[in-house]
């Protein structure tokens, strides 16, 4: 009986085996099919609303220049950045207008032309959220390059031709076009350039109409009813784009099914296209297409959305430029854990039927809030004003109350109860239409409705708020979480189709045979595939090692840079390794890259103290590269009068204030640090505080960040005329009275004005706790991130100074950042000085920077050392101009041997004086007798002395 089971066992395994090698070995795969390649057209100007071309601006008030002719139209104004476009118009009828445009983007950064309007010179738009006129963008034609059998996506082109643009509301929040309310008679039109530049030929105002329903658009075509399409079922190919608004919108792969097409069980194909990178309000991709006959068709598409799980995301949809009835502004796409069909309005029983005529068609499908935009706009107004309530509250208790008191909250904040019932009746009203709106309960309205239960007992008792006011904040964020969440709205799309009204639907994934055989085929190829797989050829002529100690994310965006830039342009091979903090070990083993990119000042200064790097400055493109970078940005990485390093970044501190906050208590943002503590007292009055940077030390930090961004005394050092080291770098300078001056201002911030030490600047900037924040400018991109409930109310601005004789403020500061090395025992050292060469062209540094932001939105933006690189970035001409101003004015610290003491030994003499009450003088004396003591120990071990 035994010998039985186990027989059958065995054959059971075999079979098994059996199966998955055939499986595995029998798949052939097609040959995939080259993009199709299109011809992009010029938009035609549409007829009707009122026209106006530019050379029927007012010349007198309008400053752009007008050119007789440009890509074969004639009379266009030449529009750019700080130049303004002016018309006088004659309105004939008092209603609401959409305003288009009609131009061509002109060579520049890659970024959408912004700009201010204006009309009969009141502003419509802020000028932090400017209106965005977007650029076009398609694939570069031909067969897709390939990395060790994987597809590469294709090359991201900008298309040249003319454009017009419906000017969309500006604004995260905002969806839909912009309305211009405009009553009957003279009105005067003026748009002021803030950013790029592009050629207009004319602007148009067309009165808004609503788009009509479905049932009259059908009935609007029955003369046409009698010509039902042909048998057709027409597929198109959603990575196989006609164009796009965004150079973020790049094909992508898929793998988790054997029906997406084209297909590979083991190896990466370029199959679909959108995801985490098509879910901002605005992005659109337009598709061309054939129709076989005049008739009526269904129009499906083949998705993947298990991102908004319990909800859905929506998409607009418009043909051949126009939206063919009301239903079609939102088009929702359900949750779905796997691939799904989605065949538009078949939520109604029966699928919309559009009639199309034979011949090319277009198109279009954007990214829209749809019906959850009034949802999300609500909730971010009841975020703001439960904040409000906190920040109040919180005058009157503190952070930390005293649970055993009783404040009388509801007589101390005039209104809190009738505030609190109606939020309460507005969470539980909004919590209703979220779940009428997805057919069931949902992460929004669970939240809602906890925060609505809240107030009711807050408003039942009173006495019980301070005991729950931590509780309170935290379903705050909670409900400020969701709304961000909401406003992402992902799709993927593998393919849209085509069909005639009979066809039957197709399958959305493939049966449990069919998945089976692909998993068993996924799981023999993973043994011989490596998806994460970084590296190059090895077995090419020409290889070298590259490390990066950036995130995993940001190495796929490096990787597919080298592969669709840098090799193809010079033939080196590259092999990409993501390694964490072990350079400095394995370059002492034997072990090290070629090259090392985004390098700590500290490691940096390790390796070269030690001869392990090769000085950069020995190439003849070296002193040219170097002009792109600010004065100072080489300092970190210099030795013995050589540069071992070529900047990455600089990252450096601004000044943050809530405009809101300041502006009821009646504060200027201050510009000294006298101001800064003239307006203390009144903050703290309100229980408020100030947040000035201070990093807790530990011995990374210490090794490798450098003493600039530490904490506030390199500042203040500065500003006071002194510095870190002396001119021979032999010794430091905390021996002058400048000196002791900025130490003992930096340590009366703490004891004598009570400045909160450690801190959480984020949550208490954004619940305006702490209005006013020091901090590196990363800050900013946290907030513009993830607390859009606030967006408006708070501004980056440079930091606080000291007023000189001549009446101007002295912001000196330091920074902090990364740079790129090659070793010295390189192997090849010319083709790694042309890696670093191509990495640092400003075109590849602001790719990386723009991809980077496309794959972890808002915080993976970063500032470029390179300056040309940073103009191209997406930080706003206003934001850029106060980084710009601030950056002037950073002083970069040299790194020494022993510097690591420097900052130790600084951060003791602050303790001993903040912790332990000790004094001022004497104690930075004490420790300042120590560092230079191991400064000259380190120059004397690695023969500088000698």
């Amino acid at each position: 009986m035994n010998k039985n089971w186990i027989f059958y066992t065995v054959m059971f395994l075999l079979l098994i085996v059996t199966t998955g090698a055939a499986a595995v070995f029998s798949y052939s795969e097609e040959e995939t099919a080259d993009a199709v390649s299109y011809k992009l057209a010029d938009a035609e100007r549409r007829a009707g609303g009122i026209l106006l071309s530019a050379d029927s601006m007012s010349v007198d008030k309008a400053n752009a220049i007008i050119l007789p002719e440009w890509k074969g139209r004639k009379q266009i104004a030449e529009w750019k950045e700080g130049e303004t476009l002016e018309w006088s118009i004659d309105v004939t009828e008092q209603a609401d207008y959409e305003l288009s445009l009609g131009y061509y983007p002109l060579k520049g950064n890659g970024q959408p032309i912004e700009f201010l309007l204006y009309v009969d010179g009141k502003p419509i738009s802020d000028p932090y959220a400017p209106f965005e006129l977007n650029r076009l963008y398609y694939d570069e034609p031909g067969k897709l390059k390939r990395s060790g059998g994987n597809e590469l996506r294709p090359k991201q082109l900008e298309g040249e031709v003319w454009l017009d643009t419906i000017v969309a509301a500006a604004g995260e929040m905002e969806d839909g076009p912009l309305q211009l309310s405009l009553t009957k008679g003279k009105h005067v039109i003026r748009l002021e350039n803030v950013r790029e530049s592009a050629a207009v030929d004319y602007i148009r105002l067309e009165k808004a109409v609503t788009a009509k329903a479905y049932e009259n658009y059908k009935a609007s075509q029955a003369a046409e009813a009698s010509k039902s399409g042909d048998e057709a079922f027409i597929t198109i190919q959603a990575e196989h784009a006609y164009a796009k608004s965004d150079s973020g919108l790049f094909p992508t792969t898929d793998r988790t099914s054997p029906l997406t097409t084209p297909y590979s069980p083991t190896l990466l194909r370029i199959n679909t296209i959108g995801g985490s990178n098509w879910d901002v309000p605005g992005q659109w991709i337009s598709y061309k297409f054939d129709v076989p006959a005049d008739g009526w068709y269904k129009i499906g598409a083949r998705y993947h959305q298990n991102e908004v799980k319990g909800s859905f995301v929506s998409r607009k949809l418009a043909l051949d430029g126009q939206v063919p009835f009301q239903e079609m502004k939102a088009v929702r796409f359900p949750y779905a854990l796997k691939w799904d069909i989605l065949e538009l309005g078949e939520e109604t029983g029966e699928p919309y039927q559009f009639y199309l005529t034979k011949g090319e068609h277009e198109l279009k499908l954007e990214v829209t809030l749809g019906d959850v935009a009034p949802a999300v706009q609500s909730v971010q107004q009841m975020v703001y004003d439960l904040n409000q309530i906190y920040r109040k509250i919180v005058m009157i208790t503190g952070v930390n109350p005293d649970v055993y008191r009783d404040y009388e909250i509801e007589k101390s904040v005039p209104g809190l109860i009738q505030q609190f019932q109606k939020l309460s009746a507005q969470m539980t009203e909004e919590a209703a239409k979220l779940d009428e709106m997805s057919g069931q309960a949902n992460a929004g309205s669970r939240t809602l409705k906890l925060l609505a239960l809240q107030l009711n007992g807050f408003i039942d008792r009173p006495d019980q708020i301070p005991k729950r006011l931590e509780n309170y904040k935290t379903n705050i964020t909670a409900l400020a979480d969701w709304m961000l969440s909401a406003m992402k709205q992902p799709l993927e799309l593998d393919y849209l189709y085509l069909a005639s009204l009979n066809h039957e639907q197709p399958k959305a994934e493939a049966g449990l045979f069919a998945q089976g055989v692909h998993e068993i085929r996924a799981f023999a190829g993973s043994f011989f595939q490596n998806y994460d797989s970084m590296e190059g050829n090895e077995q090419a002529d020409r290889s070298i090692q590259v490390w990066t100690g950036l995130g995993r994310d940001q190495a796929y965006v490096l990787k597919r840079l080298i592969d669709e830039s840098f090799i193809p342009e010079s033939g080196i091979s590259v092999n990409l390794n993501l390694v964490g903090t072990s350079l400095v070990t394995a370059v002492m083993a034997g072990e090290g890259p070629d090259v090392n990119l985004f390098t700590s000042r500290g490691d940096t200064m390790n390796l070269a103290v030690r001869g392990a790097l090769t000085p950069l400055d020995q190439y003849g493109e070296f002193a040219a590269m170097k002009q792109e970078y600010m004065d100072t940005a080489f300092i970190p990485y210099q030795y013995k009068g050589s540069t071992f390093a070529i900047p990455d970044d600089q990252e450096f501190f601004m000044l943050f204030y809530r405009k809101d906050v300041l502006q009821e208590l009646g504060i200027e943002p201050p510009q000294t640090w006298e101001e800064l503590l003239k307006i203390a007292p009144v903050l703290q009055n309100n229980n408020m505080q100030i947040g000035l940077p201070y990093e807790n030390l530990d011995a990374f930090q210490l090794l490798t960040k450098g003493i600039g961004a530490l904490n506030l005394f390199p500042t203040l050092l500065m500003q006071n005329g002194s510095g870190i080291y002396n001119a021979k770098e032999d010794g430091t300078r905390f021996d002058e009275p400048e000196a002791y001056n900025a130490f003992k201002q930096w340590t009366d911030f703490y004891n004598l004005y009570d400045y909160p030490l450690y801190k959480d600047d984020f949550n208490r900037f954004r619940t305006g706790e702490m209005p006013i924040v020091v901090s590196t400018y990363k800050l900013y991109t946290r907030l513009a991130a993830a607390a859009p409930e606030i967006t408006g109310t708070w501004d980056m601005v440079p930091i606080p100074g000291k007023q000189r004789k001549d009446g101007t403020i002295d912001r000196s500061t330091g920074a902090t950042g990364t740079a790129s090395i090659i070793l010295k025992d390189a192997k090849k050292k010319e083709d790694a000085w042309a890696f670093l060469q191509w990495f640092n062209r400003p075109e590849i540094q602001s790719q990386f920077v723009s991809e980077l932001e496309n794959e972890m939105g808002v915080l993976g933006r970063r500032v470029p050392a390179n300056l040309i690189s940073f103009e191209s970035t997406n930080w706003s001409r206003a934001e850029q101009a106060k980084l710009t101003e601030q950056w002037k004015q950073v002083n970069e610290i040299p790194e020494l041997p022993g510097g690591y003491y420097t900052s130790r030994n600084i951060d003791n003499a602050f303790r001993e004086v903040v912790f332990q009450m000790g004094n001022a003088r004497e104690s930075l004396f004490y420790w300042n007798k120590d560092i230079n003591e191991e400064i000259k120990r380190k120059r004397y071990e690695f023969g500088v002395e000698q």
